[in-house]
């Protein structure tokens, strides 16, 4: 993927992301937080004030597809390389991590709305690791490669496992026990940036091994 359509995909998720944001704003304080509570479809009727929220739906419901379609033919034409090679990723495509911090607006759209879903959105935290993934692009796979790579993923599962451990440890000792919503919501938001933090991490320590090779 060239370096400009990889700045452009990064940019385009930024701008999508700010104009639901702002549309959001919008929607809770002068449309009543129509199209963010929960819609009848049948029952809908369109006003002029929904309009910023439907634009603002309908972009990143064409950049989500977008995204995902480049992805796939990037990966596609990455199975022409050799198979002792890595794919060809640019360290740019690691900005797409920044969509991570979506997730602390889950905080927002619950205490508000009681909506929970954007709590996932730490899961793209793993995104960075793109950026070292990147570094190592089309990089000969021969088997101290190969060791390497183990070697980071047993290291980020042995955290990622320790932060889970440690998540469920403190819910057993009683923390947030005062609020059964809150709990769940603890472990839903842990666990999704639990993920996202070891998929960067096995991209993090295998760049860090080859380096030190």
């Amino acid at each position: 993927m060239k370096k400009n359509k990889i700045k452009n995909l990064v940019l385009a998720g930024i701008f999508c992301a700010l104009v639901l944001a702002v549309a959001s704003v919008h929607s809770v304080l002068y449309n009543d937080s129509r199209l963010i509570k929960p819609t009848v479809v049948s029952e809908y009727v369109f006003q002029l004030k929904d309009l910023p929220m439907l634009i603002s739906l309908v972009l990143v419901t064409v950049y989500v597809l977008y995204l995902v379609v480049t992805l796939f033919r990037s990966l596609w034409q990455n199975k022409s390389l050799p198979k002792n090679r890595t794919r060809k990723i640019h360290p740019m495509l690691g900005l797409l991590g920044f969509l991570g911090f979506l997730g602390f607006f889950g905080f927002w759209t619950y205490s508000e709305l009681e909506i929970i879903y954007p709590f996932f959105a730490f899961i793209f935290f793993g995104f960075f690791g793109f950026f070292f993934e990147g570094k190592l692009s089309d990089t000969l796979k021969d088997e101290l490669y190969e060791e390497n790579e183990k070697k980071a993923e047993l290291k980020a599962y042995k955290i990622g496992f320790l932060l889970l451990f440690l998540s469920i440890w403190a819910i057993a000792r009683g923390m947030l026990s005062w609020n059964l919503e809150w709990c769940a919501i603890f472990m839903l938001s842990s666990m999704s940036l639990i993920y996202g933090i070891v998929l960067f991490l096995s991209k993090y320590f295998l760049y860090k091994f080859e380096s030190e090779a």
